[in-house]
């Protein structure tokens, strides 16, 4: 990972776009997908409702790394049961376009005056058990690929980790943690975070894809890799 004055502008930039968070809360009996503001220290509404057709998929992985269910998306909020090493699940608001008058969640083509517009993919991946299948993509989507067990780690130590996108390695992708830049992804897609506290975790990627300029100028696909310190709460 490269972090230098240069870009710090630009990873800011990418922070401050993803103004929310997405996570995947652990009941009793599974889990829920929520989203709102939780780890990116932006005020506001805890949660909001989000529609259910925007969730894509919610899917529960075992320690092999082998799919074992698929959540329920028909009602807010997605529900995913089961003990899963990992849950992941991937969320699409759709087009954006930023006009004068503030977001509006429509292509640009829809608008008289697009100030700028994207697509949006938002993912996340939460890890309750560790196995080592689990150091390898799980989706073709954008996603944080522990090299380590992350549950072993202690308030310091540093973990590696593969960003990938479509399963191989991704270039330029802005780095966080806990909303906070720490920098961009090399052509190898490695990075390297410390761990700053206890408790539960949060590490971000972004990636920008420009398009053709029709609906949107860009996709941006985020990923949320979260974990606890010394295994599930």
């Amino acid at each position: 990972m490269r972090i230098s004055t240069a870009f710090l502008a630009t990873l800011l930039t990418a922070a401050t776009a993803q103004a929310h968070d997405l996570w995947l809360d652990h009941k009793a009996n599974g889990y829920e997908l929520l989203y709102g503001h939780r780890h990116s220290g932006h005020s506001g509404q805890d949660t909001i409702e989000y529609k259910p057709d925007a969730v894509k998929q919610v899917v529960c992985f075992d320690t092999n790394g082998k799919a074992i269910g698929q959540g329920a998306t028909e009602s807010y909020p997605a529900r995913l049961a089961g003990d899963c090493a990992t849950a992941y699940a991937l969320l699409s608001s759709g087009y954006w376009t930023k006009t004068p008058y503030g977001n509006k969640n429509v292509p640009k083509d829809q608008v008289e005056v697009a100030v700028s517009s994207w697509l949006s993919f938002e993912g996340v991946k939460r890890i309750d058990h560790w196995g080592q299948a689990l150091a390898r993509p799980l989706t073709q989507d954008l996603e944080l690929v522990p090299l380590e067990d992350p549950l072993a780690l202690g308030e310091g130590d540093k973990l590696r980790l593969l960003v990938t996108f479509r399963g191989q390695p991704a270039a330029k992708a802005v780095v966080a943690y806990d909303g906070k830049p720490r920098g961009e992804t090399g052509p190898d897609g490695l990075v390297n975070v410390k761990v700053r506290h206890g408790g539960p975790q949060a590490i971000e990627a972004t990636l920008r894809r420009a398009l053709d300029g029709t609906k949107a100028d860009e996709e941006v696909h985020t990923s949320t890799l979260s974990f606890d310190l010394g295994g599930r709460p």
